[in-house]
């Protein structure tokens, strides 16, 4: 980059992501070593980088195929839905 502001810049992002596994799999001691935050800190750069405004928390549900029963599934549904809503007013 040349210093000049990113056509993209203060666009707003938002981070969300699922897992297949439950959370507990997403730490240091799991079986992926590592958060979910460290695993997409790449995604993060990129979207400094073009000067997004990220917001946050990092949307994240876990557990998608293993664990998370359908009363979860739907209350996460039910939220990301409203964050969503939340943009477009």
């Amino acid at each position: 980059m040349d210093g000049s502001a990113s056509q993209l810049a203060g666009k707003k992002a938002v981070v969300a992501v699922t897992t297949g596994v439950p959370a507990d799999h997403y730490t240091p001691e799991g079986s992926n070593q590592a958060t979910i935050e460290t695993l997409l800190s790449n995604w993060e750069a990129s979207l400094r980088l073009c000067q997004f405004d990220i917001q946050q928390p990092m949307v994240k549900v876990y557990g998608t195929a293993f664990g998370l029963s359908d009363e979860d599934l739907a209350i996460a549904a039910k939220q990301y839905n409203e964050l969503l809503a939340s943009y477009a007013a």
